[in-house]
């Protein structure tokens, strides 16, 4: 499996957590946690390239979890 689709996996599952959802909303925060601990800082930048690869990457999932929920 790669990485990106092992980060879409943990995201599914933290975006789905209820200890990630405040007042009904998810806390994009905590699920970005969820996601860092999994898969460590090393493992992203080594499967990734960088930190910020990762940060663009989740941005998308957030994106594409908001428009199938609406």
């Amino acid at each position: 499996m790669s990485i990106r689709n092992a980060i879409a996996e943990e995201f599914r599952r933290a975006v789905n957590d209820p200890a990630n959802i405040e007042n009904g909303v998810v806390n994009w925060d905590y699920v970005e946690a969820d996601v860092m601990i999994e898969f460590t800082v090393d493992t992203i930048i080594e499967n990734m390239g960088s930190l910020s690869e990762f940060f663009d990457y989740f941005e998308v999932l957030i994106d594409l979890h908001l428009e199938t929920a609406a």
